[in-house]
């Protein structure tokens, strides 16, 4: 039976994927290096969830909205049942610590772990299903830079973003006005979600002294960009658009290719996510050598 460790974080998490290796993060969940609201311990092992305000779609709304993630340190990705008792008592706190503090929650489940999928379907009667995301990457390979219309790809200075932030704001906001997240999907928050996404585009764009972003620019014009993070060990894909007057010029490929020879050249890793039903990107992706290490179903409950 395989037995992972596992918390929500992509760019930690493909690092255990690539090593194939999880001990080092077994030892530090079960040393309480990850902060838990909420947690049970079995034979050692801990089996935990932490709960986040998010601020953003709270001042949207004018209500508590909050985000749920877990922390296992040593978890079976197949069903065992005294693994599902003990997922259907953390969920069963959970649901304790929903109904004591009204509000409005995202549970992030992962996919691959099929006895907390069975706790929740136990526990919680009529969670909204609000779709999922699929995390992606590639390691140790350089890629052809497709850049077969020769536009200058490169990383912007701080100064560049600001002398184009209106453009590349303009081109963000446009390439979103069809997207359609799991805010959109919820009959709760429908309303108001394109104004989610707007706010992140905004903040995206004021936090550039932490996110980096590489641009595609014909003549010093941006006709596409990609933000990202990076630690030591992977470089993420965070935001990215491309002006659809310009998008039979390869710039969205061009862009990550750059970007996955980039985390190669440093000895890291390129990761990045998108929603499951986003095709068009992830045959992007898969034609340049990523796969898919973990995703997420977004349940969503409403507790007010």
């Amino acid at each position: 039976m395989q037995k992972i460790a596992f918390v929500d974080d992509n760019l930690l998490l493909c690092d255990c994927y690539v090593k194939r290796a999880y001990n080092e993060l077994k030892e530090k969940i079960k040393g309480g290096g990850y902060c838990v609201t909420e947690a049970l311990s079995d034979e050692g092992e801990v089996f935990g969830f932490h709960i986040t305000r998010n601020q953003n779609v709270s001042k949207i709304y004018g209500m508590d909205c909050y985000v749920v993630k877990f922390v296992f340190s040593d978890v079976s990705q197949l069903h065992d049942s005294r693994q599902e008792q003990i997922l259907c008592q953390l969920l069963k706190k959970l649901e304790h610590w929903i109904n004591t503090h009204k509000g409005y929650y995202n549970l992030r489940i992962p996919t691959h772990i099929v006895d907390l999928i069975k706790a929740l379907n136990a526990t919680f009667m009529n969670p909204i299903f609000c779709g999922g995301t699929v995390e992606e990457l590639i390691h140790g390979k350089y890629v052809d830079d497709c850049n077969a219309n020769k536009l200058t790809i490169e990383f912007a200075d701080r100064e560049y973003i600001e002398k184009n932030k209106t453009g590349l704001m303009e081109m963000t906001l446009e390439s979103f006005e069809t997207y359609q997240g799991q805010y959109h999907i919820s009959g709760v928050t429908q309303d108001k979600a394109g104004l989610i996404y707007e706010n992140w585009i905004k903040g995206s764009m004021n936090a550039q002294d932490n996110e980096r972003c590489v641009v595609a620019k014909i003549n010093e014009k941006p006709v596409g960009f990609v933000t990202i993070k990076e630690t030591e060990n992977a470089v993420e894909g965070v935001l990215s658009a491309v002006d659809s007057k310009n998008r039979k010029l390869g710039a969205y490929k061009a862009m990550i290719a750059y970007l996955i020879n980039y985390a190669n050249q440093n000895n890291k890793s390129f990761v990045t996510s998108t929603q499951f039903d986003n095709f068009i990107v992830q045959g992007v992706w898969n034609s340049l050598g990523l796969r898919p290490f973990y995703s997420i179903y977004n349940m969503h409950i409403d507790s007010r």
